[in-house]
């Protein structure tokens, strides 16, 4: 039963959300004889596409025309909404309800404009050169200077890689909490913890959900760079690529902005990522192109969701490999104005189904392995009252090694350093690949100055998984105490991209930038650490 409630919760918000979004592709009516046809569809299909400027003067006219008209009326709130003029598109609705109250599609764009408008009411308003962010400036106000950080470096990045930089500042909204984002996105839930949906790109902007929302973080930059990456897409494709293209290459390229220098290093690859494609091989289980629509976030499992995502960045890196960066270029302009099947023929020589036997072909030839201890990407929302130690010691899949990584702890908080270090020995040795062990030894290494003991444990665990801030923690303070200033803020500042909340980052980043001389790095994180105590 629980199942088959989830399952209709789920189908009611998708059944919700597709009447927002015909709309935009309703037919013709209203109280008044409709206006000119031909200019209501061209509005559509710029509104379709996100081609708001251009729909402007359209939509300008159609109401200029016939004001009572519901056609204009609706495409007017919906032009608004996508301008992130909300009140504006809420009053627009208003009046169309008022001619015509019982249109159910109009009824659900009124509630998602409402509680779009009660989030983003109370946001403050960032600008760069290219981007425009809102947040909630009590809570996530330090989320605003890194942000707008991030998605310049990507502006660049990924405008060099795929040819392509939107007109305009583009709009990026990242929500306090769950039932703030879930209200702005209609996810829910399940679609966070389950399938690791905390962005979107819809509607001509981009969403997510603040990383202190969630227990452990989040690489939250990395999600705001793949998020604007669809919004390149869409721009380039006229909104038409296929949702493997589409994931694909966020997925490829959202970590570009990390390390321009090296140019678009493929870092798709992780341990989780390489037993996925190479657990797919062994079984000839991929998840097709074809089942990957409408959304990767609709698949039936967590593991199906990120195989998901493996495969189309591997799909891309392909594409790179055989073609070029120029070959994904090519697609994504061929896909504007041919279909995907043609344009993947055009540029690859081959039809879809043929590009995708290449492609497995391709990741079959590449010699991937199972990596024991690799994790794949887990989110889950923070509780009051849950402590980190005690999800994480949930967490340990063995038995005797949980159990005796608690004998550690209760050591550890009794002072008894080498004791319990023994006793973490012993738990590895009934769970080698977990990163919680070799964390919880290598913090109690760092404790009785034992580094080169401890950095080994330590690179392991970062490597088995590479999206826990606390790895990266104990790497920087290793590196503090040990002299390496260069490591040390290195560490520290990659936990930040997962979890810029964590004040102890910050405590051990002053330690470093007092160490290395840099008095206005230090200041500013004494003022990051001033105003998350007044948070």
């Amino acid at each position: 039963m629980a199942r088959l409630s989830t399952v209709f919760k789920l189908t009611c918000r998708i059944l919700w959300l597709a009447g927002v979004l015909a709309l935009v592709a309703a037919p013709a009516r209203g109280a008044e004889t409709a206006p000119n046809g031909s200019a209501v569809e061209t509005a559509r299909q710029l509104l379709g596409a996100w081609r708001v400027e251009d729909a402007r003067p359209v939509i300008e006219g159609l109401l200029r025309e016939q004001p009572r008209s519901l056609d204009a009326l609706d495409l007017a709130a919906l032009l608004a909404y996508y301008e992130g003029a909300y009140a504006r598109a809420l009053a627009t609705v208003e009046k169309a309800l008022a001619i015509e109250a019982e249109d159910e599609q109009r009824q659900a764009l009124r509630l998602l404009l409402q509680q779009t408008h009660d989030v983003v009411r109370h946001m403050k308003r960032y600008e760069s050169d290219h981007f425009v962010l809102h947040l909630h400036e009590e809570s996530d106000g330090i989320l605003a200077e890194p942000a707008l950080a991030a998605l310049e470096q990507a502006h660049e990045e990924v405008g060099r890689a795929l040819g392509y930089r939107p007109r305009g500042r583009v709009r990026i909204e990242i929500a306090p909490d769950v039932q703030s984002f879930t209200a702005i996105t209609t996810f829910s839930l399940r679609d966070i913890e389950e399938t690791g949906a905390i962005g979107l790109c819809k509607f001509n902007k981009v969403m997510i959900i603040s990383p202190r929302a969630m227990a452990h973080g989040y690489r939250w930059l990395d999600s705001l760079v793949h998020e604007y990456i669809h919004r390149v897409i869409v721009n380039i494709t006229h909104n038409k690529a296929p949702i493997w293209l589409h994931e694909g290459i966020a997925r490829y390229y959202e970590t570009v902005w990390r390390n321009p220098e090296q140019g678009a290093k493929p870092d798709y690859l992780t341990p989780a990522n390489e037993t996925l494609l190479a657990t797919a091989i062994e079984r000839q289980e991929f998840v097709s192109f074809k089942d990957m629509e409408p959304s990767l976030i609709r698949l039936d499992t967590p593991e199906q969701v990120q195989l998901a995502y493996a495969e189309v960045a591997s799909a891309v890196d392909y594409i790179r490999q055989v073609k070029g960066a120029a070959g994904i270029r090519d697609v994504l302009s061929n896909v504007r104005r041919l279909s995907t099947a043609e344009a993947i023929e055009t540029v690859m020589g081959v039809p879809l189904d043929g590009f995708e036997a290449d492609w497995q072909r391709f990741v079959e030839g590449q010699g991937l392995k199972l990596v024991q201890g690799s994790r794949i990407r887990r989110y889950k929302v923070a509780q009051e009252g849950e402590t980190e130690p005690a999800v994480e010691l949930s967490e340990i899949q063995s038995e005797i090694a949980r159990n005796r990584t608690h004998l550690g702890d209760r050591l550890r908080q009794r002072g008894r350093l080498r004791a319990a270090s023994a006793e973490y020995r012993r738990a590895l040795r009934a769970g080698p690949d977990s990163t919680i062990i070799l964390n919880r030894l290598g913090e109690t290494l760092i404790h009785t100055r034992r580094y080169d003991e401890a950095l080994p444990h330590l690179e392991k665990g970062r490597y088995l998984d590479p999206d826990r801030v606390h790895t990266y923690y104990l790497l920087g303070r290793l590196h503090h105490e040990a002299g390496d200033y260069t490591r040390a803020r290195a560490a520290l500042l990659e936990a930040l991209q997962i979890n810029p909340f964590h004040r102890g980052v910050y405590q051990v980043l002053v330690g470093v930038y007092e160490a290395a001389g840099d008095d206005e790095g230090a200041r500013r994180t004494r003022e990051i650490m001033r105003r998350l105590r007044g948070s």
